[in-house]
């Protein structure tokens, strides 16, 4: 009998409303988002300017590109406070190849969701790393990018981190890579 590999747990996905407190960060970015929209549904790639974003979003933000509708997600932008918590970059990756089925799932249904409806979408979330136990919680905000009529093409993801501590974070970084390299040598076999 083969022993599971071990891998992120996702403790919770709670869908949140997209309502922010004033000024605060994801409320600025979800107003910058309607402003790139327009009178139109979603903004199409060439309006968005990712680094008009307020500088704390930036780096906890993720572009995925829809694969064949929604067979598929590829990272086209990957930043760089999740390869700070997750202790890799994902850009240019196939979500369905990356951080381990649960997490691929819990992932899927959040852009699903999005690319269905066509509006933004957030979410409250909270995940466990192997090994270490490490718990990660974070807001996700997902909007949706139509570089075709009534088509969602892209979808960007806004993130808030909640606060880790040094150690829990080292931890996760610990544990991921850990999970990262007993993949790599089992695609090796």
């Amino acid at each position: 009998m083969a022993l599971r590999e071990p891998e992120f747990t996702v403790l919770s996905v709670e869908e949140i409303p997209c309502e922010f407190p004033d000024n605060q960060p994801l409320a600025d970015a979800l107003a910058l988002w309607r402003l790139w929209a327009g009178d139109r549904p979603a903004p199409c790639w060439r309006d968005v300017e990712l680094f008009s974003l307020p500088p704390i979003i930036v780096p906890q933000t993720l572009v995925v590109d829809t694969i064949e509708g929604v067979r598929d997600y590829r990272y086209r932008f990957w930043g760089s406070a999740y390869t700070d918590n997750y202790g890799m970059d994902e850009s240019g990756k196939l979500l369905s190849e990356t951080l381990g089925p649960r997490f691929v799932a819990a992932t899927f249904m959040q852009l699903n969701a999005v690319v269905k409806s066509q509006k933004p979408r957030a979410y409250d979330v909270a995940i466990r790393a192997p090994y270490s136990g490490a718990v990660q919680t974070k807001i996700n905000l997902r909007v949706p990018i139509m570089d075709e009529p009534d088509t969602v093409t892209k979808v960007i993801t806004m993130s808030m981190f909640n606060e880790t501590t040094l150690k829990d974070v080292k931890h996760l970084r610990e544990a991921y890579g850990e999970d990262v390299k007993r993949r790599a040598g089992d695609s090796n076999h």
